[in-house]
């Protein structure tokens, strides 16, 4: 007879030593193991919150220059400054170099949730949402489409974030600066937002 199929059934001593072995590690260690699992639980409990919770304000600001987009101003800011990509977390163009009129770029810092180089109140880089348009409107008014993708663009991080219409900022009014001109209408932008979020909810 041929017992070779038969005994193959048996379980393997050796098999059986491991899982005692497992066994007795788990019991053993199992509170470290849990807690362990606990703080990488809170971890990304925390990651999470400070990426997507923590953002308070919405800060508008002018590039001072008619010409540019991300790229240029992703490179200025890196070789004069030394930060580690453009001061802003979004820019909107205004058809120079290459771009279309109104076109919303959103940078690294964005799609980290890392913080933002825009002003000098540290509070406000940290919980606040960085956008940039590109123009002088110290000089000259904002484009009609530049407007409105600017309209949209707080609209929706407004909506999405939480962020009342009136911690929609100037950067003047954070800091002795023309930025972002003369010519931005602040207090039309928080109005027009307003107008659109009460829109939504009704």
């Amino acid at each position: 007879m041929d017992f070779s199929r038969k005994n193959s059934t048996f379980p393997n001593r050796r098999n059986l030593d491991g899982r005692k072995t497992f066994r007795s590690f788990f019991i053993r260690f199992r509170k470290y193991i849990f807690f362990a699992f606990a703080v990488l639980i809170l971890f990304l409990s925390i990651q999470y919150i400070w990426k997507e919770k923590r953002f308070r304000y919405i800060v508008i600001h002018h590039t001072a220059s008619d010409i540019g987009n991300l790229a240029y101003y992703r490179r200025l800011h890196m070789k004069e400054r030394g930060w580690p990509d453009i001061a802003y977390h979004f820019l909107v163009n205004n058809g120079s170099y290459n771009t279309a009129m109104g076109q919303i770029e959103q940078s690294n810092l964005w799609d980290n949730k890392s913080i933002n180089y825009s002003t000098k109140v540290s509070y406000v880089n940290y919980f606040g949402i960085a956008v940039a348009i590109v123009g002088n409107f110290e000089r000259h008014s904002v484009p009609a489409l530049q407007w409105e993708s600017i309209v949209n663009l707080t609209t929706m991080l407004s909506q999405e974030y939480g962020i009342p219409p009136e911690r929609i900022i100037a950067h003047r009014e954070l800091w002795e600066t023309a930025c972002p001109g003369k010519n931005f209408d602040i207090v039309k932008l928080r109005s027009e937002v307003r107008k659109n979020l009460e829109s939504v909810s009704q």
